[in-house]
């Protein structure tokens, strides 16, 4: 008998997560992976208990048990680790397999669920088109050391991720068979594997509905099917509530029978289907459990429209009277609270957050307990992230290790991060003492840290868009801006103007000036000392500046863009009347700070505006 360190990788990742249309299906995806990877780690628990070095659980058979609904405990990971005792090379492939197995089996399980739905399975074609499907979704590779037990674990797990490397570019290629199902259209979430969808499902309100069918063209493969229907869909916080989420807290505060008179008139269309609950999140959003996304003029108007296109197809005149006098219920309603309380905002966050130094600290490992000493504290910390991210507002996508998607209110989002960054810090740094307790430099150099990304986008932008300004943004949080040196430790945001561009800010955690500096002009313009016109008419200016680039006079450089800045600080008026004193010389303290760039000055102005934003109207120049 020897001593083996095994590891799974699961995946794709990009099918099972990334593609996604609605935010339903980016919840799906995520406890889809989470699900499969906990069957893995099931077996391999169970073939040999205590093996697992990540995940590692305090109560694997618990923890790691199947749920059928996505709920508030940590992911677990697609990467997979175990230390175990083995005969040779052969046991240690099959226990692989069997690994693979399972987590095969959990999907198949998940999606037969689905498929029995009784009100769903005359919609989804016939059987052999659905398993062919399942049959090579999951790309599993496997790989495997013994150990030495002269050079110990910790080289054993440097070849080991040599080893999977290899195993990842090195690709099996089956016999070419005829797919199932040829000259089927795509599905519409990634264009690769073929529609499951019957010719008339769109044509059925009910069936259309449940599937979250935005088009008569959208089509959907079997695991587009499961994302849409696995698991309570009242559990899935969507985009829009979180997005409303500020203005409805505003109302609520200050005009209770209005935010009263919402609820009463949003529950008729539960109950006609075109809205939807929101019930999950521990009740979070219990004061308004409901989509919210009628509460935006622009989808309530897509929405009449779209009553207006189902009636002319198939519905009767009962059924329309009675949707389309919901609806109007609604709209009236709804313009009687907006003109005292303005429109809500139709931006919302998506927050997405990775350790850094990482690496380091798993080479720092000096045996298997180690490795499982910060496994366990990665997840305890992924925990916590959903109690964490709740406490802002926001909703946890996915928790595991330390990767954390969420979805997050504008005005929450800067200090969900910070509290996030602040709770994975202190959860890793026993770690790092305990792998360098006696080397204060190394102990540096080894500390984990939190870079978070915040995406901001408007309600309208397709999800792929808006979760690949989550990315852009963690990356530069990580990375730093062009030119700098300064990496990891860090907040950025990635603002998208809907009308507009791209505008990027960062800062780095141990930078609580500049940090302070967002905070107090996020204050100002809550309190109405600041208007969003300022940061326009600083732009404007700066661009009139240009012409100083090519001059080498630095105090020419600073005079110029100080008057400038006086100049418009000067002709800015707000309700209150002219700029208060203090907030001038703020401004102009942060100016100083940047160097006098007031292009940068104007970006974070704007970004500090969203961020304090609740209606509409304050996000208009």
């Amino acid at each position: 008998m020897k001593d083996y360190l095994i590891t799974l990788s699961i995946g794709p990742v990009q099918g099972l997560i990334a593609s996604a249309r609605r935010t339903r299906d980016l919840w799906c995806g995520s406890w889809l992976l989470s699900e499969v990877s906990k069957a893995a780690a099931l077996t391999l628990h169970c073939t040999h208990p205590g093996c697992l070095v990540f995940p590692c659980p305090n109560e694997p058979e618990t923890e790691l048990a199947p749920d059928d609904n996505p709920g508030d405990t940590a992911n677990v990971a697609n990467i997979l680790r175990a230390e175990l005792v083995l005969a040779d090379d052969a046991a240690a492939r099959a226990l692989c397999a069997e690994a693979a197995e399972a987590a095969r089996a959990r999907l198949r399980e998940i999606g037969e669920q689905v498929r029995q739905d009784k009100g769903m399975a005359r919609w989804l074609r016939d059987e052999p088109l659905w398993s062919s499907q399942f049959d090579d979704l999951l790309e599993i590779f496997s790989a495997w050391v013994e150990i030495d037990p002269e050079q110990g674990a910790k080289a054993a797990s440097e070849r080991l991720g040599g080893v999977l490397a290899a195993r990842k570019a090195t690709r099996d290629f089956a016999p070419l068979t005829p797919p199932e199902g040829a000259g089927l259209p795509k599905s519409s979430l990634d264009g690769v594997l073929e529609t499951v969808l019957q010719r008339g499902v769109h044509g059925d309100v009910r069936a259309a509905r449940r599937l979250g069918l935005a088009s008569a063209n959208e089509q959907l493969d079997a695991l587009g099917v499961i994302k849409r229907l696995a698991g309570d869909p009242e559990q899935f916080t969507p985009y829009s509530r979180i997005a409303a989420d500020p203005w409805l807290r505003d109302v609520s505060k200050k005009t209770k029978s209005a935010f009263e008179d919402l609820k009463k008139a949003y529950e008729p269309l539960i109950k006609a289907q075109i809205a939807t609950r929101a019930r999950g999140n521990r009740g979070t959003y219990g004061d308004f459990p409901y989509d919210a996304q009628l509460l935006f003029d622009f989808r309530l108007d897509n929405q009449i429209e779209q009553l207006r296109d189902e009636a002319r197809r198939q519905r009767s005149d009962e059924q329309l009277r009675a949707d389309q006098g919901a609806l109007g219920e609604l709209r009236r309603t709804l313009e009687s609270v907006t003109r005292r309380h303005g429109t809500p905002v139709p931006y919302a966050a998506i927050l997405k957050a990775d350790g850094d130094r990482m690496g380091k600290l798993l080479d720092a490992a000096r045996s298997t307990e180690d490795s499982r000493m910060i496994s366990r504290a990665l997840h305890g910390f992924a925990s916590g992230v959903a109690r964490i991210v709740r406490d802002y507002q926001g909703h946890a996508i996915y928790a595991g290790g330390d990767d954390v998607l969420a979805l997050v209110p504008l005005d929450r989002a800067v200090d969900c991060a910070k509290a996030l960054a602040e709770a994975f810090e202190q959860t890793m740094a026993p770690c790092a003492r305990a792998l360098a307790s006696d080397d204060a430099t190394r102990r540096a150099e080894i500390s984990p840290t939190l870079s978070v990304g915040i995406g901001i986008g408007h309600l309208m932008e397709p999800l792929g868009a808006l979760r690949q300004r989550a990315d852009a943004a963690e990356k530069l949080a990580k990375d730093g801006m062009p030119g700098s040196s300064e990496e990891r430790n860090a907040l950025a945001i990635q603002l998208g103007i809907r009308s507009g561009g791209e505008l990027r800010w960062r800062v780095r955690w141990d930078e609580p000036d500049k940090l302070g500096a967002l905070d107090e002009l996020v204050t100002h313009y809550r309190s109405g000392a600041l208007t969003t016109r300022v940061a326009y008419d600083l732009r404007d200016g700066a661009r009139r500046l240009n012409w100083l680039d090519d001059q080498p006079d630095a105090a020419l450089h600073e005079g110029m863009r100080r008057a400038e800045l006086l100049r418009v600080l000067d002709r800015t008026r707000t309700e209150q009347g002219q700029l208060a004193p203090e907030v001038s010389r703020a401004l102009e303290t942060h100016a100083r700070a940047l160097a006098w760039n007031l292009d940068l000055l104007a970006d974070t102005l704007i970004i500090a505006r969203w961020l304090s934003a609740r209606t509409a109207a304050e996000v208009n120049p």
